[in-house]
C-alpha cells in the first residue's frame, strides 16, 4: 500500500496495489474509487482532503498532526 498527498492539489490517494487502473468511479463528491480490469479497488482517490476529511479522519492525532502531514507531502 502506498498513501501519497498533493499540498498543492489537496488530494490524498491510497493506492493499494500496482494493478493498472481500468475504471474510476466517484462514489460521493470528493471521494473517487479506482478499479481494475476484475472490479478490484486499486486505489482511492479523497480530493480537497483537509478542507473536507482532516477532523473525520484524524480526530485522536492533533498532536501529531504537523509530522503525519510532513511525511505524507513531497519534499
Amino acid at each position: 500500500m502506498k498513501i501519497s498527498y498533493d499540498r498543492e492539489a489537496d488530494v490524498l490517494y491510497i493506492r493499494f496495489t500496482d494493478s493498472h487502473v481500468f475504471e474510476s468511479e466517484e462514489k460521493q463528491s470528493g471521494v473517487v474509487f479506482d478499479y481494475d480490469e476484475n472490479n478490484n479497488i486499486v486505489g482511492i482517490e479523497f480530493t480537497y482532503f483537509l478542507e473536507h476529511h482532516k477532523k473525520d479522519v484524524f480526530p485522536a492525532f492533533k498532536e501529531m498532526e504537523q509530522t503525519v502531514w510532513e511525511q505524507l507531502s513531497p519534499a
